[in-house]
């Protein structure tokens, strides 16, 4: 059970977690789990209820502890308050109380419901990430964001609240579809185009081995990936700053999820986002065309589809980005490259309506499939 472990530490709170990465350990969780009490609550979709989900149980059950699985339907598109409520509503009947520590097993859609339930039930409780996907590992468990989705919106209601443990079992990665592999490649990418042009080289040279989950190199990519998210969420837990870069691609990407109501998955959308925020830095003068070039490129060696089910026109695009979280007077705000892996200098800024017009125009052209 070899790890790489990583420490992610909050300045100025006591809040301080370790990131870990394994091979196989999810029947070996009571190991890991001594520090956090004798009561535990699993929250996984019915998929991953189903594939891991009563194996942990039995684990744990088998030590003595007292342990109980709940599970939602998978989606998206049922990362709501409903189900917020119903889970909520389970807890409750099992007159679960604060010396509950609640386990998130699964991909992005579990993590941050879960963490945000985590985060208000009794006021908030202990929360351990298990994150079984390539994009929970790498993005969704680290760095306290929780959140679910509303109609005007994603992930609109939330909050930041930090786990005591991520760990990952790397040998989950192998039942997942390719597309789910590539959705958490887009966020390895995003953070090596908006902090680390090495990285970004890596990932480029070894896409074959990385798509065929090539253990070594795999490892190291998700290793150096976390890497990049846990020193930036150490500088600006909060999101007021610096941690804006972490939404790169996610302006446009969360909009165009809304408004396809997740008929594209998180990693395409952000995908195209990152491309469509690319070309707008390419616009004002930020970045350079090789550079643009290079970011089509790797989204292409990776079989990102880039391609929109239908076109969206620029009102209706910015009408759905006015309630994300970087907008400011109403308008929305991107983040900029002037190179690969290195950022413009302010962490989001606003662009021009024709400019983003123009962008929308070439993203309907050359990235829609009508």
């Amino acid at each position: 059970m070899m790890s790489l472990p990583l420490t992610c530490s909050i300045p100025g709170t006591v809040i301080q977690y370790k990131i870990e990465i394994h091979n196989h350990i999810l029947g070996h969780l009571p190991h890991f789990l001594n520090p956090f009490g004798y009561t535990f609550a699993i929250i996984a979709d019915d998929m991953t209820g189903a594939l891991y989900g009563e194996n942990v149980k039995k684990a744990l059950l088998n030590q003595g502890l007292e342990v109980y699985l709940f599970t939602f339907p998978h989606g998206e598109e049922n990362k709501t308050r409903v189900t917020k409520e119903y889970i909520e509503n389970q807890l409750l009947e099992k007159n679960l109380g604060r010396d509950t520590c609640i386990l998130a097993l699964g991909g992005g859609v579990v993590t941050d419901l879960a963490g945000y339930i985590a985060a208000t039930y009794c006021r908030g409780v202990p929360l351990v990430m298990l994150p079984t996907t390539l994009l929970g590992m790498v993005d969704a468990s680290i760095g306290g964001k929780t959140g679910i989705n509303v109609p005007q919106g994603k992930n609109l209601l939330g909050c930041i609240y930090q786990p005591k443990l991520v760990l990952m079992d790397l040998s989950t990665l192998s039942t997942l579809p390719s597309n789910e592999i590539r959705n958490g490649i887009v966020e390895m990418i995003k953070h090596g185009a908006i902090a680390d042009a090495s990285y970004f080289n890596f990932l480029e040279n070894h896409s074959d081995q990385i798509l065929a989950l090539e253990p070594s190199l795999l490892r190291k990519a998700i290793y150096d990936s976390c890497l990049i998210k846990k020193s930036i969420v150490e500088q600006d837990e909060k999101e007021n700053g610096k941690r804006h870069l972490l939404n790169f691609g996610h302006t446009i990407g969360h909009a165009l999820e809304h408004l396809t109501h997740y008929e594209i998955s998180h990693g395409e959308a952000v995908a195209i986002g990152i491309l469509v925020e690319s070309y707008l830095a390419v616009l004002n003068g930020y970045l350079k065309q090789a550079s643009f070039d290079k970011i089509w490129q790797i989204l292409k060696q990776y079989a990102l589809p880039l391609q929109l089910p239908i076109p969206f026109s620029a009102e209706t695009l910015y009408d759905a980005m006015i309630l994300d979280k970087k907008s400011l007077n109403g308008k929305p705000r991107f983040v900029m490259l002037q190179e690969i892996g290195s950022p413009f200098k302010e962490a989001c800024i606003s662009v021009e309506d024709e400019t983003l017009r123009k962008a929308v125009e070439w993203m309907n052209h050359d990235l829609c499939r009508h």
